[in-house]
């Protein structure tokens, strides 16, 4: 591993939710989208996706994301369930296979039916690979390998 990439937080209403950290907190809104995308379905370990997602910076190059799922509205990403409330913790490393070879045998179950490289042409998310893993105790993890890291 070599640091936290952003922390991901479920929540029931986006526009209150900015309204919250950006309006009250302070902290700015780096970008707002909707995601549709199929890998990003995949990711989640669902057929299908709609979530509306917003990244705020946190400093130091620290994201906090903000995600309200619309449809599925409790995706598989939670063990539990998932919905407002839920999160996941994603780590940053050099070598996403590395990593899932080393969780193999492990009490960790992976979330994502296969590591998914993103499309975002332009963006801070353009091929990075992801996948989401369940630490034994619930706790879920996405690991984050963005280009050119295992160098």
């Amino acid at each position: 591993m070599r640091a936290i990439d952003h922390i991901g937080v479920c929540v029931a209403d986006l526009d209150r939710a900015i309204e919250f950290w950006c309006g009250r907190l302070g902290l700015p809104l780096l970008q707002r989208t909707t995601e549709t995308a199929p890998e990003v379905a995949a990711l989640v370990g669902e057929d299908s996706i709609e979530a509306e997602i917003a990244d705020l910076d946190a400093g130091d190059g620290q994201i906090i994301e903000l995600i309200e799922y619309r449809n599925p509205a409790n995706p598989a990403i939670r063990a539990d369930g998932g919905g407002p409330g839920a999160y996941h913790i994603a780590l940053r490393v050099d070598d996403l296979q590395a990593v899932l070879a080393r969780l193999e045998g492990s009490p960790a179950r992976q979330i994502s039916r296969q590591p998914v490289v993103l499309h975002d042409p332009g963006g801070r998310w353009d091929g990075v690979t992801c996948c989401y893993v369940a630490a034994p105790d619930g706790i879920v993890i996405e690991i984050v390998e963005r280009p050119g890291a295992a160098q």
